[in-house]
C-alpha cells in the first residue's frame, strides 16, 4: 500500500464524507498517512475512517 499525503487523504474525505468532516479532522492528520502502519491506522480509526472506507471512497483499492 502506498503512503498517502495529507492532501490526498483530505481530497478523498471531502468527496466521500463532505467538506465539514475534512475540515474538522485536518489539524489532526499527519503530513503522510500509511494505512498499513498501525499508528496511522489507529489514528484513522479514532477519526472514524478505515482503510477499506477510504478505498471504497476512491472507487477501488488502496
Amino acid at each position: 500500500m502506498a503512503v498517502l499525503s495529507k492532501a490526498e487523504v483530505l481530497v478523498i474525505i471531502r468527496r466521500a464524507y463532505g467538506p465539514d468532516l475534512a475540515q474538522s479532522i485536518e489539524p489532526r492528520l499527519p503530513d503522510q498517512i500509511d494505512p498499513d502502519n498501525d499508528a496511522d491506522a489507529e489514528l484513522m480509526a479514532t477519526l472514524g475512517l478505515t482503510r477499506d472506507g477510504l478505498a471504497n471512497a476512491m472507487g477501488g483499492e488502496l
